[in-house]
């Protein structure tokens, strides 16, 4: 049975080596180097089972990042050098599960025992998928809706996530109204559990959630990069898959957004314009530390015999087609006035059966592995970058 992972949080190298040598033995111990804003995107990307974290010399920082480890889905231990009770009262509110003696070797082993599950039985949580376009109108918010109710109707928990913050549409795709709104859930998220957060925002009657800042367009610039990390951590601990629609571009919010997706569909049309900003997304992505593992290219709206085939796409990108959807203009735009999913529409449909054929089991497949590369490490080298982008 593999052994679970811990990370251990510890300014201390006497504290790390405490903690090393009392749980070598039972679990994979990984030691922090992640600077405390970039605590969450090194959680998130780890996938730990337990993190222990000691108290340091700044007590109050401390308990913010247990209060930020916890929302993003993490189960805490604290350690500390005496059983002050400020501290153990601080941990306990920020949602630390317990709080132990760094010295008390065997009860952080039955700590551990008792919380952590291998990783093979509880796994990283669900998947993180998001949707890249090549240039505007090539289909992706119809292609995320759409497949998020054929995940729900094969037997997946999932949500749709809208990041186009002003004027997103998937609420619309879908008719659905605007409930519980991103701003809304980050505002309450140490306080959310499973039940509460599907009793709160939209559901779509497959039982399809989705996530959207909905009207609540004045708080769309009081998100933060390092709150999209958070929360898509957090939402893929309560769901099968996330879809994440609205990323465009290379700032800072999409960044964040791609670092946290396992997986990210580039999604593009045969014209020349998107296969061309197909290459240079697909260029940057490599620069940035993304594996063409992570990296996938969707073809919309395909057709058999124009002059840029498949073929043409994949020698100009270097880069595989992943998937290709049929060209169904009539039920696409059918199922989007009517704000119903395609396969209440057109169940017979080539560009439905697709969905269901062609890219349900694309992200059934194992190995859609998160990046390397956390949001906040290199984001000099990102931003340089993203400004060489611009001089293409």
């Amino acid at each position: 049975m593999q052994k679970p992972k811990v990370l251990v949080i510890a300014e201390e190298k006497k504290t790390q080596s405490a903690v090393t040598g009392a749980l070598k033995d039972i679990a994979i111990i990984l030691i922090s180097g992640a600077a405390p804003e970039a605590l969450v995107a090194e959680y998130t990307e780890n996938s730990p089972s337990v993190v222990i974290v000691a108290v340091s010399s700044e007590p109050a920082f401390t308990f913010k990042a247990i209060a930020d480890l916890v929302a993003a889905g993490a189960l805490v231990i604290v350690i500390g050098q005496t059983k002050d009770p400020d501290h153990i009262l601080g941990a306990m509110r920020a949602g630390a599960r317990e709080f132990l003696l760094e010295t008390d070797r065997e009860g952080l082993r039955r700590a551990v025992h008792e919380h952590a599950k291998p990783s093979e039985t509880r796994g990283p949580g669900g998947t993180v998928v998001s949707f890249f376009p090549t240039r505007g109108g090539v289909g992706c918010t119809s292609i995320a809706t759409n497949l998020g109710h054929a995940l729900q109707k094969a037997g997946r928990r999932v949500c749709v996530v809208d990041f186009d913050l002003h004027l997103g549409d998937v609420l619309s795709f879908l008719d659905l109204p605007g409930t519980y709104s991103i701003t809304d859930v980050l505002a309450n998220i140490g306080r959310l559990d499973r039940d509460l957060l599907d009793a709160s925002i939209a559901r779509h009657a497959s039982g399809l959630r989705v996530l959207a800042q909905s009207g609540k367009v004045e708080e769309a610039d009081h998100v933060r990069p390092l709150e999209v990390s958070q929360l898509l951590g957090f939402l893929r601990r309560h769901y099968d898959q996330v879809l994440v629609d609205g990323v465009r571009g290379f700032d800072e919010m999409s960044l964040a957004a791609l670092d946290a997706s396992q997986k990210i569909l580039v999604v593009l049309t045969q014209d020349v314009p998107a296969v061309r900003n197909a290459k240079r997304c697909l260029d940057l992505f490599r620069r940035l530390g993304y594996g063409d593992n992570k990296v996938s290219l969707l073809v919309n709206r395909f057709q058999k015999n124009p002059d840029i085939t498949a073929r043409v796409i994949e020698e100009t990108t270097g880069l595989p087609v992943a998937a290709t959807l049929s060209n169904d203009y009539h039920a696409a735009i059918t199922a989007i006035n009517r704000g119903l999913p395609l396969q209440s529409v057109a169940p017979r449909s080539r560009l439905t059966k697709d969905i269901e054929q062609h890219l349900v089991p694309l992200l059934a497949e194992p190995g859609h592995g998160a990046g390397k590369v956390g949001f906040f490490r290199n984001l000099l080298a990102r931003k340089a970058d993203n400004g060489a982008a611009g001089t293409t």
